[in-house]
């Protein structure tokens, strides 16, 4: 799986700024930022995600759709990153779904597994992709909702 990154140059005086709040401060307008960012992307791939036609009785419709999660953490050195990502069932959850049914994991309805098969495609199915156009998609959108977001709050923090 290809990691997708987007890097901001050219933006000197408002790394000057966030430099001078502390760095608490800096960590939690970056993320809320990062966040705002992720959440297009995050809505785009939603939007992207097929759901099922037919109905199966080991599928859900729209469990694809409301497993697309971003997570938005910052990091040791000073950054902040967002991921968007399928979140796929615990280990205790695909446990007790077995130990009632006595069926193996992709029998269970909640379980959205599947989701790479669907990205990236097999040998017998092509793929539909819905995380890597939704990032080409709106990577400008939320590059901008980024830079306006940092800017407002950097300003509304320099005022107190």
């Amino acid at each position: 799986m290809a990691n997708l990154t987007v890097k901001i140059a050219g933006l000197k005086e408002l790394e000057q700024a966030m430099q001078g709040l502390g760095r608490k401060t800096t960590n939690k307008l970056a993320a809320k930022a990062m966040r705002k960012g992720g959440a297009i992307i995050r809505d785009q791939a939603r939007a992207n995600a097929p759901v099922l036609k037919e109905k199966l009785p080991h599928r859900k419709r729209g469990t694809l759709r409301k497993s697309i999660v971003a997570s938005t953490k910052p990091n040791k050195d000073g950054s902040v990153r967002t991921i968007i990502f399928v979140r796929t069932l615990k280990t205790n959850k695909i446990i007790e779904f077995k130990g009632k049914t006595g069926k193996s994991g992709t029998y269970n309805p909640n379980d959205p597994f599947y989701w790479r098969f669907v990205e990236f495609g097999t040998s017998k199915t092509p793929a539909k992709p819905f995380l890597q156009p939704a990032f080409k998609s709106k990577k400008e959108q939320a590059s901008r909702e980024i830079l306006t977001t940092l800017r407002d709050d950097i300003l509304r923090e320099a005022k107190k």
